[in-house]
């Protein structure tokens, strides 16, 4: 009987770890590769994007960082959409894709330098731009008083954009511009209100073209920026695009 018991309880641990484990994969939601294949095809198109903030209270422009960790580019496909949805819930890049060849789908930039991308070799196609970026303005009393000059706006911010890699230019280069003031007003409640995944107003935010409070047009890139990113030799045209930014009621 005590023999019984211990088997039973051996397997009902082994049930559990392997529950957890399972759990731990990562998101895996019905992917269809025939929806996301176009993005498998050799590309060699270039994405530059440009990603700036305001908050309506400093006079001065605000500066922007953003780690490598902190950006994808995905196919814009109904598995990565949602993937995002999820994340955002969880206020950004915790959730871990778990489907291998959704995975493999996921786009790194191959420059960062202050919050201005590149992707190089993409096919043409709509996209999905995931980022983290950390808006901040530089005190110069504080640097001359031996202290850190950075001061953070806000929280870092996560924010989605759906871009359009044109067919008729080598690069498109897009400007994004994140609007704070609401967040800077709320003192940092950003974080709280993305907690629920289930929630009517994510889901009905990721059937647009991006975050609340972005819009888009093009960006005039001056021969410094390509010169800083390594866009040399191409020809680049201007990329007209509506503003897509989603005002929260």
């Amino acid at each position: 009987m005590v023999y019984v018991k211990k088997r039973l309880c051996t397997l009902v641990g082994l049930a559990g770890l392997l529950g957890l484990v399972s759990g731990c994969s990562g998101f895996d939601d019905n992917f269809k590769a025939k929806q996301s294949a176009w993005a498998e095809q050799p590309g060699t198109k270039t994405l530059a994007v440009q990603i700036s903030g305001h908050d309506g209270l400093h006079t001065q422009p605000l500066s922007c960082k953003l780690v490598d960790a902190d950006v994808m580019l995905f196919p814009d496909a109904p598995f990565f959409r949602n993937y995002l949805r999820v994340d955002m819930a969880q206020a950004g890049f915790r959730e871990k894709i778990g489907n291998q060849k959704a995975k493999a789908l996921v786009r790194q930039a191959a420059r960062n330098e202050d919050c201005r991308l590149v992707f190089n070799n993409l096919p043409a196609g709509n996209w999905l731009l995931a980022t983290r970026p950390q808006f901040y303005v530089n005190d110069d009393a504080a640097a001359q008083q031996g202290k850190n000059p950075q001061h953070n706006v806000a929280p870092p911010m996560f924010m989605w954009n759906m871009i359009t890699v044109s067919t008729d230019s080598d690069v498109t280069a897009v400007h994004v511009e994140k609007d704070l003031s609401r967040i800077v007003r709320k003192k940092h409640q950003y974080v709280r209100k993305h907690t629920h995944k289930k929630s009517k107003k994510r889901i009905r935010e990721f059937r647009g073209e991006g975050s609340p409070d972005t819009q888009q047009d093009s960006w005039v890139m001056t021969p410094a920026d390509k010169q800083v990113l390594g866009i040399q030799g191409t020809t680049q045209m201007p990329t007209a695009i509506t503003p897509t930014g989603q005002q929260e009621p």
